[in-house]
This record gives C-alpha cells, sequence and structure tokens, in this order.
C-alpha cells in the first residue's frame, strides 16, 4: 500500500484544538511539497539516465537509444504523477484541517460571546430591578434628585 493509498483509507484523526489543526495543515502542505520536489527530482534523474544510455548506444543504433529514452520519459511521467498524487493528498489534507481549525475557533468565539450577553442581559435587569426598588422605596428623594439633574442638564446645555 502506497503513502497516498494509506492518506485516503486512513484520513489522520482530528486535533481538539484549531491550533493544532493549523500545525498539522502546515506539515501536511510542507509533505506534499517534499513529495512534489523529490518526484522531479527523480524524474531529472530517469532524464538524464535515460539520456546518458541514449548516447552510449547511439554509435549501434538509433532505434535502441529510441528505447532507452522513450522508458526514461514514461518512468519520469510516472514519478511525476505519484508525487503530484501524494501532494494533492497532502494538501487535501492540509486544508480540510486548517478550515476545520477555522470552523471550530468560530463556533467557540460565538459560544464566549453569546454567554457575555446573556451575563450583560442579566446585569442590567439587575440594575434595573435595583433602580425600580429604590424609586419605589424613596419616592420624594427620587424625584427631587431627578429634577436637580434636570435643572443641572438644562442650565448646562442652555446658550446664554
Amino acid at each position: 500500500m502506497t503513502t497516498a493509498e494509506e492518506s485516503a483509507n486512513n484520513p489522520p484523526a482530528p486535533a481538539p484544538r484549531p491550533a493544532s489543526h493549523l500545525r498539522n495543515a502546515a506539515d501536511h502542505l510542507g509533505q506534499a511539497k517534499d513529495h512534489l520536489a523529490g518526484g522531479v527530482g527523480q524524474a531529472k534523474s530517469h532524464l538524464a539516465s535515460g539520456l546518458g544510455q541514449a548516447k552510449e548506444h547511439f554509435a549501434s543504433g538509433v532505434s535502441e537509444a529510441k528505447e532507452h529514452l522513450s522508458s526514461g520519459v514514461s518512468q519520469a511521467r510516472a514519478d511525476v504523477s505519484s508525487s503530484m498524487g501524494q501532494a494533492r493528498d497532502h494538501f487535501t489534507v492540509g486544508v480540510a484541517d486548517a478550515y476545520g481549525s477555522g470552523k471550530e475557533a468560530a463556533r467557540e468565539a460565538k459560544a464566549e460571546m453569546d454567554d457575555k450577553l446573556e451575563k450583560l442581559l442579566d446585569q442590567s435587569k439587575d440594575l434595573f430591578a435595583q433602580a425600580e426598588d429604590l424609586i419605589r422605596s424613596r419616592p420624594w428623594t427620587s424625584f427631587g434628585a431627578a429634577f436637580a439633574a434636570g435643572y443641572l442638564i438644562a442650565r448646562l446645555t442652555r446658550r446664554n
């Protein structure tokens, strides 16, 4: 079983934290780059080998040189194709990990914001209830404070 088949049959287990998903995605992208570079290197090697053999056998026959060169090109194509498949698999896994970690981070942020909003609403309800209790327990004091505050605001905002 090749590495590409193992990746397709056994996808990596999801990491518990978004940061580790991003690290996994970066690792997969790095592996994809390495596989692609390795395939290109092998292709160059096979082409060089095929060309070298073609040069050696040129004197004995053009058809034999053509066969060696064709074999080198075929092997290079197979190596590049294999490396491209592995690179694509790693890239796909990396993108999926990055997407999953971003989605999980957004879900956690939404849950945290919902909790904070709920607490803020509860606090505002408590403050209104306290203000209502104070006004009911001391209506004349509340009226006097409101009248004084209104008078001061009117004096400060009046243009004279």
